[in-house]
């Protein structure tokens, strides 16, 4: 058996160090670059040309319908009037007349809607081939403002419709609230006096029951006064606190009735008390003044 432990292997055979070397080998990847760069670019110009074509046929498309007998306004279809008139409502649409549908000014239309006071808000719709839709909200009278100069109908929010002529009454039977002076202009609200709390109170009147509300007229000058006028008699309330206000009073009639006063007037303004003023009574005589803890 040879011993190989004395061998020597000469110096050309021996390399100049222990770690493996790594070469790497291109094997053709730039050929399938270029390729594929190729087909990206390709891609992208098909693309372009296909959404410039699109535009280009849908202005041609554009431009025919603009202009085509088929599109021209036929109709107007409207919804939800009730108080507005023939003549408002060509006021408002009669500019559709002859006009394209996909030319109209649909925004100017309703800026002329929303400018008439019985006018709350409106939409408008095109609906092909050639009819407008217009759905109308219009304001809801809740009572007659009277200012002293003139009485006008004016909605929950406070805004003064038109002024009550006798042409023009169609039999409202509404709640009558007085503020002297109050400045008053159709389509825009009223913040004089104590408006506000005056409305507030005839919803609440108006829920509770019980009350003519055609025969309610309130003082409503300042809310602190507020002041509701029925059957002859008057009952001062002031601001604020009125489902509280209006139990102390129900309790405070039903009393007066069975004790066979008749009251001229209660003012519930302080917190825990009421002032009666009794018309007549067999017991105190006329003009009594009671003051009842609530």
């Amino acid at each position: 058996m040879r011993d190989y432990k004395n061998i020597k292997v000469p110096k050309k055979y021996r390399e100049a160090s222990n770690r493996v070397s790594v070469k790497r080998v291109s094997i053709g990847g730039l050929p399938r670059k270029r390729s594929s760069d190729f087909i990206g670019r390709l891609v992208q110009m098909l693309t372009g040309a296909i959404i410039i074509g699109g535009c280009y046929l849908g202005w041609l498309g554009y431009q025919w319908g603009a202009h085509s007998d088929a599109f021209m306004i036929s109709n107007v279809d409207v919804k939800g009037v009730r108080q507005l008139t023939e003549k408002d409502l060509k006021e408002i649409a009669g500019a559709f007349t002859g006009q394209n549908i996909f030319r109209v000014d649909i925004d100017g239309a309703a800026r002329r809607a929303r400018a008439n006071p019985w006018v709350k808000d409106v939409r408008l719709y095109r609906r092909l081939p050639n009819r407008i839709s217009m759905i109308v909200s219009e304001r809801v009278p809740v009572a007659t403002l009277d200012n002293g100069k003139g009485r006008y109908l004016i909605d929950e929010e406070g805004t003064a419709i038109e002024k009550v002529t006798r042409e023009n009454t169609n039999g409202w039977r509404l709640p009558l609230i007085t503020i002297k002076d109050a400045k008053i202009h159709p389509g825009e609200g009223v913040t004089s006096g104590g408006i506000a709390e005056a409305l507030a109170l005839l919803t609440e009147l108006a829920a509770r029951g019980g009350w003519r509300m055609s025969e309610v007229s309130v003082k409503a000058d300042a809310p602190e006064s507020l002041t509701v006028v029925y059957a002859d008699r008057e009952f001062k309330l002031g601001s604020g606190r009125f489902p509280e206000k209006l139990k102390r009073l129900g309790e405070i009639m039903a009393d007066a009735a069975q004790r066979g006063l008749s009251i001229a007037y209660v003012d519930l303004r302080p917190e825990h008390q009421a002032a009666l003023m009794v018309k007549n009574s067999k017991a105190q005589g006329t003009g009594a003044r009671v003051r009842k803890k609530g």
